[in-house]
């Protein structure tokens, strides 16, 4: 008797798989997400707060759209209702790690698969693919495979 071997599905991500930030990702290892977030504050924003202690500050706040109120990272509320709103937060210059990094902080980490990004951030959606959707792990963006 033979028996034949199927091919195993490839868990290589697609142009539609989606991606998040892994939070866990930070977690783990020698990384501080503080540091990292307060990098992608505009200019303005990270010379007011260069000595201010930011550290888990949560703060209430509700949602215009829902009058919900929700327990929210100060450092992403500044990012959402101010820094996105200048011309270079996601500009031409931007990585593309940090730009998709931005796309995911700004939008509440809702997954979003490489084309929807590259409309979003004006890159092309392979390169996209390629550059998130290796085996390394970039800033904790991570593909949601399963």
């Amino acid at each position: 008797m033979t028996t034949t071997l199927k091919p195993i599905r490839s868990l290589r991500p697609t142009l539609d798989t989606l991606f998040h930030i892994d939070y866990e990702w930070w977690n783990k290892g020698d990384r501080d997400l503080r540091l990292y977030l307060r990098s992608h504050l505009c200019a303005d924003h990270r010379a007011q707060l260069a000595e201010a202690d930011l550290e888990g500050d949560m703060i209430d706040w509700i949602d215009p759209n829902t009058a919900e109120v929700k327990r929210t990272d100060a450092l992403v509320l500044l990012m959402c209702t101010h820094c996105v709103h200048q011309a270079d937060f996601i500009g031409e210059h931007t990585s593309i790690v940090d730009a998709a990094f931005r796309v995911f902080l700004t939008n509440d980490n809702q997954p979003l698969a490489s084309h929807q990004l590259a409309q979003q951030i004006n890159r092309d959606a392979e390169t996209i693919l390629r550059t998130i959707g290796g085996k390394q792990v970039y800033q904790g963006i991570r593909p949601i495979l399963g």
